[in-house]
């Protein structure tokens, strides 16, 4: 019985091999995507966390400080409804002008 190989199972065993390498390095690649995904989530909302966390001191504040004529008040009402009418309306325009990406870093600045 001979030992040597044939060239044909020669390149079926190294193609076989670069295939198992690939699952191998295909399967590492998706838990690296997963978790850079679970990240930049964490990320943004966090950032979302503390920019209306922030929003919300400034206005308890502006509406305690100007309470002649309701004029605190008055001016979060207006926030909020603009605020309202821009997260109903404005999203699908903005995202299909700017892309995903730019639209939410648009909506990140106050």
């Amino acid at each position: 019985m001979s030992s040597i190989i044939s060239d044909v199972e020669l390149k079926s065993q190294i193609e076989r091999t670069i295939v198992d390498d690939n699952i191998i390095l295909g399967v590492t690649a998706i838990k690296k995507l997963r978790f850079r995904t679970y990240k930049n989530l964490l990320v943004l909302s966090v950032a979302f966390l503390l920019q209306f966390t922030a929003f919300s001191a400034i206005g308890n504040l502006q509406s305690s400080l100007n309470t002649e004529a309701d004029v605190g008040v008055n001016s979060l009402s207006i926030i909020y409804a603009c605020l309202i009418f821009s997260s109903i309306f404005l999203p699908h325009p903005l995202i299909a002008l700017l892309g995903l990406k730019w639209t939410i870093v648009l909506s990140q600045i106050p």
